[in-house]
């Protein structure tokens, strides 16, 4: 029998009886219903517990479908059928098949059930977390409908909302109906909320939002820098790593640097970049690494000299963490003090080094760093002292075009000096060079 359907019921003569006699007399609809609603429970806890174990099949998606879209079936019952398909979008295989739920969202959002709300959304995010379900997610514009959950009374639909929220803004045409729908201020307001997860997922979506240069801007116009900052110090390390991960986006703009740096970050963040958690160690060093690219904010980060920790962190076992802290140092010693501190906490040597990492971004940034040293007259004979010329014209045929460009840029001024153009000749750059004199990148023919 197909789910939801029942047999013709025959006429009865007791019926007849009860409509023809006034009098307390028992309603058999008003029995019906919650009985209905208690065999449909039973029935769909018989069917999720057939199934564990079990890949999900198309059929039972649309038996699923057929539940949350009768108004016969109870709320909690919807509940548990929206709570399985969440647990089942995790698997990125099954999430291809949970997807065709999403026609029913907007009527599962609207719920008057708050547990159907809540599942909802968590169902919704984990959809949008895989990058072959996410669009699908994203088709049916779920944005708004998410955004006025934001301010639900109930905690547990708020932290489901901001879940949804956070993972959808991966995707550019995610994040830009979000904002139009006025999520920023409510994603602010949630920093301060007494839920760990709600601050944590409320960092994490202003995060993602402040990653596209679209929408970076109106993030940084509603001001997050000082809760942001202050949630750098939360005793829950999930909430510090999102809120490390939204304030190195946001300081990709000069004005969420500044608002930054005024709130107390850099300090708080030196700090952080010796911290056991690997997530930390890297969005901090990107942190710095964006603020150090504005003229404007550098100084700031030279004056707390973060250059030993940096160099620390070129140790790192995480390749994401070693990147991020070049990329740092090489924005840090584009001021001469901030070049002179890297080289007193022994830069060179382990940049040197790093010239043979298997990470094109390690060797891109490494060859960046080195040429920003090698800029500077008082730190370049340093540069030529430690021999970088061999590996950097081994480099010039690297197949990696910004590698390319990091080696001729580090050569360029290795160049300057005279005994590191000799080391140059003699590791025969003059003819990598005149080679590249006729690549199509206009940055290596410049350098």
């Amino acid at each position: 029998m197909p789910p939801l359907s029942r047999q013709r019921t025959p006429e009865s003569l007791y019926s007849e009886w009860s409509h023809s006699y006034l009098g307390a007399t028992i309603s058999i609809h008003a029995l019906a219903k919650p009985l209905m609603k208690f065999m449909y429970h039973r029935a769909v806890l018989d069917l999720i517990k057939q199934q564990q174990g079990i890949p999900l099949s198309g059929e039972t998606i649309r038996i699923y479908e057929c539940y949350l879209m009768s108004k016969y079936v109870a709320e909690t019952t919807k509940a548990l059928i929206l709570r399985e398909l969440e647990y089942r979008a995790r698997v990125e295989v099954e999430a291809q098949l949970v997807a065709d739920f999403l026609v029913l969202y907007d009527i599962l959002l609207d719920s008057p059930g708050v547990m159907v709300r809540s599942w909802t959304c968590w169902a919704l995010g984990q959809l949008a977390l895989h990058s072959s379900t996410r669009a699908a997610v994203v088709a049916v514009q779920p944005g708004a409908a998410l955004v006025a959950l934001l301010s639900d009374a109930n905690v547990n639909i708020v932290r489901g909302a901001c879940f949804a929220v956070s993972h959808i803004c991966r995707d550019l045409g995610g994040a830009v109906p979000i904002v139009a729908a006025g999520a920023l201020e409510f994603l602010k307001q949630l920093l301060q909320s007494q839920d760990t997860d709600v601050r944590w997922h409320a960092c994490w979506a202003l995060g993602q939002l402040a990653y596209h240069s679209p929408t970076q801007a109106a993030v940084v116009a509603v001001q997050p820098g000082a809760q942001l900052v202050a949630l750098l110090s939360d005793r829950n390390i999930k909430v510090v790593k999102g809120a490390c991960y939204a304030l190195s986006h946001i300081s990709r703009e000069l004005e969420g640097a500044k608002a930054a740096v005024e709130a107390g970050a850099l300090e708080i963040i030196q700090q952080l970049l010796k911290s056991q958690d690997t997530e930390v160690r890297r969005w901090t060093a990107w942190f710095f690494a964006e603020v150090a690219s504005h003229s404007l904010t550098r100084q700031g980060v030279v004056t707390v000299q973060p250059c030993a920790q940096l160099v620390a962190l070129l140790g790192d076992g995480d390749v994401d963490v070693v990147t991020g802290a070049c990329c740092a140092l090489y924005q840090v010693c584009r001021e001469v003090d901030g070049a002179r501190a890297a080289v007193e906490a022994g830069v060179l040597k382990t940049v040197k080094q790093l010239l043979e990492s298997h990470n094109e971004g390690v060797r891109t940034h490494a060859c960046s760093a080195l040429g920003r040293l090698a800029s500077h007259s008082s730190t370049r004979a340093a540069v030529v002292a430690v021999q970088p010329g061999a590996h950097l014209i081994t480099l010039l045929s690297d197949a990696n075009v910004n590698v390319i460009r990091g080696a001729c840029y580090a050569v360029s001024h290795i160049s300057r000096d005279r005994d590191g153009a000799t080391t140059i000749v003699e590791a025969r750059g003059p003819e990598f060079l005149n080679q590249l004199l006729e690549s199509h990148d206009k940055d290596i023919r410049r350098h």
